[in-house]
């Protein structure tokens, strides 16, 4: 044939057109759930990463969350109506057909959730179905703290800079800090307001928005805003085609805590009560785009929502506030017994609540009796603007604002997603900017599109999303790139995007208090390159993050600086390959630095504070450390930490003999840094970063003089006339000092002077070793750096900044700077610091010393051992605990512990279970692992959730 036939037969060249899928029965299924009623979202994905959904047959709960799989490092994902979670992420509402309300929480697990509030109490009516749900924001911890989004990220010269923005947090708000109330609207037109008391118990609220006298007035859909006047905005749809909208005020009932005899907020009952009134009316279906579509066959099926969003206001870029907005669609699908093909499609409508001034005509004025007296104006009145409807030729399963409410990311069921821009409704992140970053999907990173879905929930990190598929099944979905290799460097353009992308994402999700996890997978795809430790650093220049504590004293900054903890995080989990298998060498050297931090904040605090005792009188107050239980579980920790220090002073001492033929460590000329670190990293040597990194050294020097305190403490409580080993704990309240220890205290100190008496290196001598590294990295930091005057804090500030920089590169695994030779010369040659620690250790304890609690030894043989063993390490208790069999509850008739398992970096502890306040109270500090993630609660007789 010819090119003339050709295009005859095929058009110009466009080719063929492919016939999209026909919908499913599910999906038919789906839409018209939708258009019954609002609140149908039989899945939802919380702030903390637990992804709740409803079983197909409507009557069960489910709970997944992403977890890191133990044994390869893998992660995965793992008659109700309705699933809301707060804005918190810790509370779950589950509502059903007839308008009950549970309320789930969770605390300390992801898949062991607590039921606060049982359904039980409300009454089974159709009419009190309910139609739309929102959970007020909590208030922010800083009064009129704004909402910070961090991006986009703009390439300057080799590097990007990071801009930032801000939104304001409207409310209204719960007055009890950190909690939330779960608003409804009813079938019937009743506005419920369920709220927890300052007790704790959950209690309710209601009043009638619209007056129903027939069933045009029914509500069909609803949906609930905050407003920038602290009040809520309702927007509801009814059965005659109306859209109203209603502000609500909601008075809390307290008194100002100014007035006389006013009590302080959270000691107060709440006793709320609403006040409505009507805002506008118009109807949600006229001036609908008739021309494109066709009336006869889609009259009926258009002229019913499916959804119905409320959009608050939200400030742009440059300072404009958009105003609020709401969101109606209206999806078609062709008859199922249509004989002729008919593309599905959506149509969007919006509309704008605005306030225009009232004025009234002169004239008025002359009526008045009273000719110099002066009216006052009228009030603002709003209104309803309708935007431009448009059309897409998809079902839309689900809209989620991102970016502070600036984007819109639509959800569709042909497995496909769209980013619009809330206020044109263009399409955004499309244009592969690499010199203005603000998402991977922007850059080349797409979702899969395989099969369809009927209902999808994005992530809160809004960089994976969960489907429900035809067949009931739930499938997680992450962004993925496609088109080729990014690249090795930051020389590569696309490599420093994804780079800059990766770390807006993290850092966004992290200034917003949710979980990022799903993000660990994307990065770990790109292993085999410098891309962890290039997004730490980049990530750290976004949140200015300080990891410079040469010439800090103190070790409060340090432990209270949360974000070594979100740091070494990523770096472990990213290194993390399998139980049995070796750790990378960035990721062995952030897992000790995790567990060093959690032993500092455990010991500091069971040091530090007073907790209510189990004596006759509940409110006197008593140091933990004179609790038996917890000097027993912080048993474990001491010896941990004993070993740490001796292994680290044993790999040192025998580095140089592991080193490179014609490498001298003992000479500054006698070695190069780059090949130090390079035979570093080969052998997955840590203990230099260790020991060289500020923040690692602040670690360890604030342990030593903690254990040497709890040392002290010990052998006073196992000398026969030393009274109470509470004395010495300066926050320590109603402790007697006359009296003496009991025998359960004196045995559980006995094991702690034990443990301190028969190590292997001395804490005193490592204490010695750190502060000689200490005072030496100080001076090298003088010599180059400039020397400021007294009034230049441009200079100082400067040499900060470049403290800094040294800093973070150590603390994630870099390579030292070259100014660090003379110091490493000074700890390896012959009279040097090590030389010193050598003379106070036995060669013979060290050789033949036992260093499996540090899991450490990763060569195959350790492994191996460790594998055969059939123990698994409890990361609170620091020790070993026998892996329960499967299917296996009762040994010898007790149940077998339960075994929580971290969903980030799989690590394992016990479920404890107890009634003493002063374990309990040191057990709630590790709600979360040591790594920051959550936990999962095992099955009895399992390992793995």
């Amino acid at each position: 044939m010819d090119e003339e036939m050709m295009d005859d037969l095929f058009g110009d060249g466009g080719g063929l057109s492919i016939p999209s899928r026909p919908p499913s029965k599910e999906l038919y299924q789906r839409l018209d759930d939708l258009r019954r009623g609002g609140c149908c979202q039989g899945i939802a994905w919380s702030n903390w990463g637990c992804i709740a959904t409803i079983a197909s047959s409507g009557a069960i709960l489910e709970l997944r969350n992403l977890r890191c799989h133990p044994e390869d490092a893998n992660l995965d994902g793992g008659p109700l109506k309705h699933l809301c979670w707060s804005t918190s992420g810790s509370e779950l509402a589950v509502i059903d057909t007839a308008g009950r309300v549970n309320i789930l929480s969770l605390f300390s697990s992801l898949n062991k959730p607590t039921l606060h509030r049982h359904c039980q109490m409300d009454p089974i009516d159709e009419l009190c179905g309910i139609v739309g749900c929102h959970w007020l924001t909590p208030a922010p911890y800083q009064a009129n703290r704004p909402a910070q989004l961090n991006g986009p990220a703009v390439k300057e010269g080799s590097s990007y800079k990071y801009e930032t923005s801000a939104a304001p947090v409207y409310g209204p708000f719960h007055p009890v800090l950190g909690k939330s109330a779960l608003v409804c609207v009813t079938t019937n037109g009743t506005l419920r307001i369920i709220y927890p008391q300052v007790n704790g118990k959950y209690a309710e609220v209601h009043t009638e928005l619209e007056s129903i006298v027939s069933s045009d007035d029914l509500i069909t859909h609803a949906a609930i805003g905050s407003d920038r006047n602290q009040t809520l905005l309702i927007a509801f749809a009814t059965t005659s085609k109306q859209l109203r909208v209603v502000r609500a005020v909601i008075d809390w009932g307290q008194q100002k805590p100014t007035e006389r005899g006013a009590q302080p907020v959270p000691q107060q009952p709440l006793n709320p009560s609403i006040r409505t009134r009507h805002v506008a009316v118009t109807s949600w279906l006229h001036d609908s785009p008739s021309d494109n579509i066709n009336s006869l066959n889609t009259e009926s099926s258009m002229m019913q929502l499916s959804h119905l969003e409320f959009l608050p206001s939200s400030l742009e870029p440059g300072g404009r506030l958009t105003p609020p907005t709401i969101v109606a669609v209206r999806s078609h699908l062709p008859p199922s017994m249509a004989h002729y093909n008919q593309e599905v499609h959506t149509v969007v409508d919006r509309w704008e609540i605005r306030e225009k001034m009232q004025t009234v005509h002169p004239a008025f004025e002359q009526l008045s009796s009273r000719r110099n007296s002066i009216g006052s104006p009228p009030q603002a009145m709003s209104f309803l603007k309708k935007l431009d409807s448009f059309t897409v030729n998809k079902i839309l399963l689900a809209i989620q604002p991102i970016n502070l409410g600036r984007v819109l990311f639509f959800m569709y069921s042909d497995s496909s997603v769209e980013y619009r821009d809330r206020t044109t409704m263009a399409e955004t992140f499309t244009d592969n900017d690499l010199d203005r970053v603000w998402h991977l999907s922007q850059i080349g990173f797409t979702y899969p599109e395989d099969e369809p879905c009927l209902q999808v929930a994005l992530s809160p990190s809004y960089c994976s999303m969960v489907q429900i598929r035809n067949d009931g099944k739930v499938k997680w979905k992450q962004l993925d790139y496609a088109i080729g290799d990014i690249g090795s460097d930051n020389s590569d353009p696309q490599y420093a995007a994804v780079v800059a992308a990766l770390a807006l994402s993290c850092s966004s999700a992290v200034m917003r208090n949710v979980a990022y996890d799903d993000l660990l997978p994307i990065a770990a795809k790109y292993s085999n390159t410098n891309l962890t430790f290039d997004w730490l650093v980049e990530l750290s220049s976004v949140l200015k993050v300080p990891l410079d504590y040469s010439e800090e004293q103190h070790a409060d900054l340090l432990i209270r600086n949360s974000t070594i903890q979100l740091f070494h995080s990523i770096q472990s989990s990213l290194g993390f390959r399998g139980e049995f298998e070796p750790r990378s060498f960035p990721g062995k050297l952030s897992w000790l630095v995790l567990q060093l931090r959690n032993i500092v904040v455990l010991v500091t605090m069971a040091a530090n504070l007073g907790v209510r005792g189990d004596g006759p009188n509940p409110n006197e107050k008593t140091s933990p450390l004179d609790d038996p239980e917890v000097i027993n579980a912080l048993a474990g920790s001491v010896r941990w930490t004993l070993d740490l220090m001796a292994w680290l002073t044993d790999t040192l001492l025998t580095l140089s003999s592991t080193l490179p033929p014609g490498m001298d460590l003992t000479n500054v000329k006698g070695f190069s840094l780059p090949e130090l670190h390079a035979h570093l990293v080969k052998t997955n040597t840590v203990a230099l970063h260790l020991l060289l990194s500020s923040s690692t050294r602040g670690f360890l020097t604030a342990i030593c003089r903690r254990l040497s305190h709890l040392d002290w403490i010990a052998r006073r409580a196992i000398t026969p006339s030393a009274g109470n080993t509470g004395s010495g704990t300066p926050n320590t309240q109603g402790s007697n000092p006359d009296k003496q220890p009991s025998p359960a205290l004196r045995n559980a100190y006995l094991h702690i002077a034990t443990i301190t008496t028969n190590t292997i290196l001395r804490i005193k001598t490592i204490d010695t070793l750190l502060s000689a590294l200490t005072t030496s990295i100080k001076d090298v930091y003088s010599t180059i750096l400039p020397k400021s005057q007294t009034s230049d804090k441009s200079t100082d500030k400067a040499n900060e900044k470049a403290r800094n920089a040294y800093e973070i590169k150590i603390a994630f695994g870099g390579p030292f700077p070259e100014a660090f030779k003379p110091i490493i010369v000074e700890l390896f040659r012959a009279d040097g610091l090590l030389a010193a620690v050598r003379e106070d250790i036995e060669p013979a304890k060290l050789f033949f010393a036992d260093f499996s609690l540090l899991e450490v030894n990763e060569d195959k043989a350790s492994l191996a051992k460790r594998k055969a063993s059939g123990m698994t390490m409890d990361c609170f208790r620091k020790t070993w605990l026998p892996n329960p069999k499967k299917g296996m509850d009762l040994v010898e008739g007790k149940q077998v512990p339960r075994w929580r398992r971290c969903a980030r970096c799989a690590a394992v502890m016990v479920d404890v279970l107890t009634e003493r306040r002063a374990l309990q109270w040191l057990i709630m500090q590790q709600r979360r692992c040591f790594c920051s993630g959550y936990w999962n609660t095992v099955a009895a007789g399992e390992t793995v959730a």
